[in-house]
C-alpha cells in the first residue's frame, strides 16, 4: 500500500535529511488515520489474535511507512494506550446519553438504562470489548469513571427510599461484576442456555433492591 502523499520538500528540509513537515491540518489528519487503523486491528479478532500487533502491521493499514507514527506516537505502547483510551471515551458516551434519554425516570429503571447501554456498547465491539479489560492498571482514569457511573445509579436506588439489599458502593461492584461477566461468558459453551443479555439485565436491576415504605 502506497505511503500518504507528503508535501514537497524544501531546500532546508533536503539538506538537513529531516522529513518535511505536513502542512497544515494534515498532521491531525494523518494521526486519527494511524488511530483509526490501531482500532480496526484491535476490533479484527483474527488479526488480533494470530501474532502480536507491531508497528509496521499498523502502518500497513493506515498506509503509512512505520517510522511516520513515531511522529505521532511515541512508540507501539502509546499508540495502544490512545487507541483504548478512546474505546473507553465511547462507552462512557453512550453511557453518558442512556443517562440523559432515561433522566426522570425511577432510579431503578435508570440504571438498567444504563446497564443497557454498557451491553450495547460491548455486543457492537467485542474483541475491542475485551482488550479494553485486559490490563485496567494501564487505564485506571477510565476505568475510575467507569465505575462513577455503576456507582451513581446505583446509590440513586438508595436515596429514592428503597432499602438495599447491600450497602451501595459493594451493590455498585455487585452489578458492575455481573453484567460484565455474562458479556464475557456470550458465545462460549456452557452448561447452561444463558439467555438474551438484555434479559439478564431487566432481571438483576428488579432483583437488586426492594421497596420499603417511609417508616
Amino acid at each position: 500500500m502506497a505511503d500518504l502523499p507528503r508535501t514537497p520538500t524544501s531546500p532546508e528540509d533536503s539538506a538537513s535529511g529531516r522529513r518535511p513537515r505536513n502542512a497544515r491540518g494534515k498532521g491531525d489528519k494523518l494521526r486519527e488515520e494511524i488511530l483509526q487503523a490501531m482500532l480496526r486491528l484491535i476490533a479484527d479478532e483474527t488479526r488480533m489474535g494470530t501474532v502480536p500487533l507491531s508497528l509496521r502491521e499498523v502502518a500497513r493499514e493506515a498506509g503509512v511507512t512505520a517510522p511516520a507514527i513515531y511522529l505521532h506516537f511515541a512508540d507501539k505502547e502509546d499508540l495502544s494506550r490512545t487507541a483504548v483510551r478512546t474505546l473507553f471515551e465511547q462507552l462512557l458516551d453512550e453511557m453518558d446519553r442512556a443517562e440523559e434519554t432515561s433522566d426522570g425516570l425511577p432510579p431503578a429503571r435508570r440504571l438498567a438504562e444504563l446497564a443497557h447501554a454498557y451491553c450495547r456498547f460491548a455486543e457492537s465491539n467485542r474483541t475491542s470489548f475485551r482488550v479494553m479489560f485486559a490490563d485496567r492498571d494501564r487505564h485506571r482514569d477510565e476505568t475510575t469513571r467507569l465505575a462513577e457511573r455503576w456507582r451513581g445509579a446505583v446509590a440513586r436506588l438508595a436515596e429514592s427510599g428503597m432499602r438495599m439489599t447491600q450497602a451501595p458502593e459493594a451493590a455498585a461492584v455487585a452489578v458492575w461484576s455481573a453484567v460484565h461477566g455474562r458479556l464475557l461468558l456470550d458465545g462460549s459453551a456452557g452448561m447452561w442456555d444463558l439467555g438474551d443479555v438484555h434479559d439478564f439485565v431487566e432481571e438483576l436491576t428488579r432483583s437488586l433492591a426492594t421497596v420499603e415504605a417511609p417508616r
